[in-house]
């Protein structure tokens, strides 16, 4: 009876139509949702994965954390901040939040926040080996001896209270000058005499170490330190090679002298490797590219830029590590001295949201050989400042190696010509252009200029002269 009525109902067919397309519906959502849920583990497994030693195959790695643009506000509050988009640093009203948010320096509660995460890294990968401060360590509108002290102090205090026996090495930026607008302050010797009492005792070394470096530092603002019998940790004061800066002769000449002699003396050590970190890099201004209608911002002088290629390269062999920051991203340049030698460094992330970017920190992984093998990085979503509803923390967000290498690729560390390849693979691949600034643009909110072809990043990325950036362009 009930087969009768449903062969002869007028609307059998569109029923059975209707009853389908909720059952396909149904299932395209059970799929969607078992897609997610798949996603969200694998997800949580990339995490975990970077958080242990024996998931990551660095059970004899050696790991380092690395800060940098701090850009301590100690007169930030939960209303206020002053604006980044002002060159005044006027005081505006942002969401009330002790956190801050984007277009603001750090915070005291921001960035007592990213330590204690920092720390909780650390807790997860093992003892880091060390802490390098990649220099503004200073807000952008502090100025004068005690606010910039003070800042100073506070940023000392509280990685010290999180890592009481890690040694900390911190190279100086441009805002840790007392004055804002790049300029060296008459009484710079006794800055320095003030900054390295204050963080001196951090670098945990030897006492006729910590003499030979506070006799370099006082002076010129740069020092050299023996982490261990394998690694020197060579701190730069980039500040004197500034396009921007008042440096005399005697200060750029002094360093690059000094800088000659020590890895001359590291290498002939025979087993030393050398970690080179500075504030200021050696090259075309990369946010002025990818922002602006510039692309020829050098941030050192010229004749600087020559002398640093030339000593660098003749020792790239025993340059393990070398890293830079004060372009608030993460990102990387790989060139050649006219001695055939790389030069290679990164560009390290800020914890300061003042440029639009997310408070960031990031990990460095090396074997005992201090050879790199990966950097981990991890933000705290500038949105997630301002949320009334929560606190933000600080989130996984990509290593090095899984961002920019298949796994089936094996290398034995990121080095020179690693690097070299890996800046050409963007331009090569028809996607590598376009996935490497999709994560720029999420990372650091900025709109990436249209008329920036994949070849003119590729000879930013490769190039730090004028010359050589010109004959780039023209190949």
């Amino acid at each position: 009876m009930l087969l009768e009525f449903q062969g002869e109902h007028p609307n059998d067919e569109g029923l059975c139509s209707s009853q389908q397309r909720k059952s396909v519906a149904a299932l395209g959502l059970l799929i969607i949702l078992l897609t997610g849920l798949l996603l969200v583990a694998r997800y949580q497994f990339r995490i975990n994965k970077q958080l242990t030693n024996s998931d990551l195959n660095y059970e004899n790695g050696r790991y380092f954390g690395v800060l940098a643009d701090i850009h301590m506000d100690q007169y930030q509050n939960d209303t206020h901040c002053r604006n980044g988009d002002d060159v005044e640093g006027e005081w505006v009203v942002h969401y009330p939040t002790p956190y801050g948010a984007k277009l603001c320096d750090s915070s005291s509660t921001l960035l007592n926040m990213t330590i204690r995460e920092f720390k909780e890294i650390e807790d997860k990968t093992g003892p880091f080996e060390f802490i390098l401060i990649i220099g503004d360590l200073v807000g952008h509108w502090i100025e004068g001896i005690e606010p910039s002290l003070e800042s100073v102090n506070k940023v000392r205090n509280l990685v010290s209270s999180y890592f009481p026996s890690t040694p900390v090495y911190f190279a100086l930026g441009n805002h840790d000058l007392t004055t804002v607008h790049y300029r060296i302050p008459e009484y710079v010797e006794r800055w320095y005499s003030m900054i390295s009492t204050s963080l001196f005792p951090g670098l945990h070394t030897t006492e006729f170490q910590l003499l030979s470096a506070t006799k370099t530092f006082n002076k010129h603002g740069f020092y050299k330190v023996e982490h261990s019998s394998s690694l020197w940790v060579v701190a730069l004061n980039t500040n004197v090679f500034s396009n921007s800066m008042n440096a005399t002769e005697e200060d750029i000449g002094a360093q690059f002298d000094w800088l000659n002699e020590t890895l001359h003396q590291a290498e002939n050590q025979k087993s030393v490797s050398v970690l080179l970190f500075g504030h200021i890099p050696p090259e075309i201004e990369f946010l002025d590219l990818v922002r602006w209608d510039s692309n020829k911002n050098m941030t050192w002088k010229p004749d600087c830029v020559a002398r640093f290629n030339d000593i660098v390269g003749r020792f790239s062999n025993i340059i393990k590590l070398s890293f830079f920051a004060h372009q608030h991203t993460d990102n990387w340049y790989v060139g050649k001295s006219p001695n055939g030698g790389y030069i290679n460094h990164f560009l390290m992330p800020p914890v300061s949201p003042v440029s639009r970017g997310h408070p960031s920190f990031s990990v460095g992984v090396t074997n005992g050989g201090w050879d790199l093998l990966d950097l981990l990085y991890y933000h705290s979503p500038v949105e997630q400042l301002t949320r009334a509803d929560q606190t933000p923390r600080y989130f996984y967000q990509y290593s090095f190696k899984e961002q920019n290498f298949h796994f089936n690729e094996k290398y034995s560390a990121i080095d020179g010509a690693l690097m070299d390849g890996l800046t050409k693979r963007i331009v090569d691949f028809e996607d590598g252009m376009e996935t490497y600034t999709a994560r720029l643009m999420n990372t650091y909110q900025f709109r990436y200029k249209p008329h920036v072809s994949a070849y003119e990043m590729y000879c930013v990325m490769t190039e730090n002269t004028s010359e050589g950036l010109d004959v780039c362009l023209k190949k």
